[in-house]
Parts: C-alpha cells; structure tokens; sequence
C-alpha cells in the first residue's frame, strides 16, 4: 500500500482546488454526492485519512501527523494552495493546517466541529463494539449488523459503521485500521489548536441544529481563532450536516465562495 493519501478526483483541473476531509470512521465516498454537486466550479479532491478507507496504515496518528500527511500529498500533487472542507475530525485536521499554513489554504469550511476538546469516551464504545465484533462468524453485512444491534441500536449510524466492513476470500474484515485509532482516540479527540493559534483567511462553520457538537457557546471559541469566520445552522439535521441535507449544504459553500471569492 503507498504512503500517499488515497483520494478521489471530481471536476476540472482548471477549476479551483477544493479538498474534503472526512470524520473518524469515514471515507473518501462520504464526499461523493457534494464533490459532485461542486465539480462544475471547482476541482475537487475527496481523501482518505490514514487509517481509513484506501490510505496505507500505521500503528498510531494524531492530528498534527494527519496533517503533515496532507501536506506531503499536496506537494506530490503539486498543489500549492486549496479551500480545505472538513467533517468532524476532518474538520479538526482542516484548522491545523490553516493556522499552521495560512498560505496553502485559501478559504476554510468546517462542518460540525469546534477548536475545542472533546471527550474521547465519545467515540470508545464504538470502536470496541467494532473491535469485539467476531468477524469469523460473519458471512454477510446483515450478520454484522445483527450482531452489532445490541451494543449500537441508532440503524442509521450502524449502517454508516458497516461501510467500513469488507470481504475477501477469507472473510469479513474491518477497513480502517480500529487498533490504531483505538489507541490515537485520546489525541484525536483534542483541541488541535493552541491559544495564539489564527487563521485571517474567510472562514465558513456549519453545524447541525439538532448536534450538540458546536453549540451558542462554542461561538466565542472559533471566532478567537478565525476571526474572519460565519457561522451558519443547518436546521433538523445532525452531525452529518453534508449528509442529511446535501442541497442546503452546497447552497452555504457555494454561497461563501461567491461572496468572497466570486467563483
């Protein structure tokens, strides 16, 4: 497996270039249906993070080494400066590299995440249901997803895990690499941001008005690092604002960009 990002490609080179990042447990394909919708205006790249999805894995990684992997992928990609999009965990990597590289990134947008710590017992029942799940006596998705009911009953979020299940000639087996993400949780789920850290650059937060994850207080917080930064309330969705409601959610980008940049 190589040690470059794996990521998928949408729209025209001569566009501008616009990177997706997506949350802990998901892909590249979490970006599909707005890489999409975007694709006429710019060029866009949805990757996958290390340890999910195609991307090669290691045995542990933090925020700030998700970020230098990004980085390195842009130099291979020869791409100087881009809009960075980022969900969740995503969203956190997206503002550590625009504070610590304001130059490489053009704009940034950040879905349902705030520059804050979260608490990493969020994610660990989680991932040790996945992690307990007996994969020698799964034979179908429907399997997994029986066995999984009891520890994660939210339907939903159980089928959003089981895209992360593959198969092969020996079985089932789990894509993203849990081991390691099981021991990074603590990192990953910190605030990647120190107190000076800054970005001036236009700045797009969009949150779901029914997830907790950036609430009225948290308001204070991303304006003291991105002071240039709207704020805008998807209404009736959840954490996964560029899910539940696609549409409204490329209407916000696209409505940013054109107000700031006029693409």
């Amino acid at each position: 497996m190589s040690d470059l990002l794996y990521s998928e490609e949408f729209g025209k080179d001569k566009n501008p270039t616009f990177i997706c990042l997506h949350g802990l447990l998901g892909s590249s394909r979490n970006w599909r249906s707005v890489a999409k919708a975007l694709g006429d205006k710019f060029h866009v790249f949805a990757l996958d993070l290390i340890n999910h999805g195609q991307s090669f894995h290691s045995d542990h990684s933090s925020i700030t080494s998700i970020s230098e992997d990004i980085l390195q992928w842009m130099k291979e990609k020869e791409i100087e400066n881009s809009i960075f999009c980022g969900h969740s965990l995503g969203g956190k990597v997206a503002m550590k590299i625009a504070c610590d590289h304001p130059n490489q990134v053009n704009s940034l947008i950040v879905v349902d995440i705030a520059p804050r710590n979260y608490p990493k017992d969020h994610h660990i029942p989680t991932l040790d249901a996945l992690l307990g799940l007996d994969l020698s006596s799964i034979r179908t998705r429907k399997d997994a997803d029986q066995e999984l009911e009891v520890r994660i009953p939210n339907w939903a979020f159980r089928q959003f895990l089981l895209t992360n299940l593959g198969f092969n000639e020996d079985g089932a087996f789990w894509i993203p690499n849990l081991l390691a993400l099981r021991s990074s949780i603590e990192d990953l789920s910190s605030n990647p941001l120190k107190e000076y850290d800054r970005f001036e650059n236009p700045s797009l937060f969009v949150r779901g008005g029914r997830s907790g994850y950036v609430r009225g207080e948290h308001f204070e917080e991303i304006l003291h690092h991105f002071p240039a930064a709207s704020i805008e309330t998807v209404e009736d969705v959840g954490h996964d604002v560029h899910v539940e409601n696609r549409p409204m959610f490329v209407q916000l980008v696209n409505s940013f960009l054109d107000k700031n940049f006029g693409s």
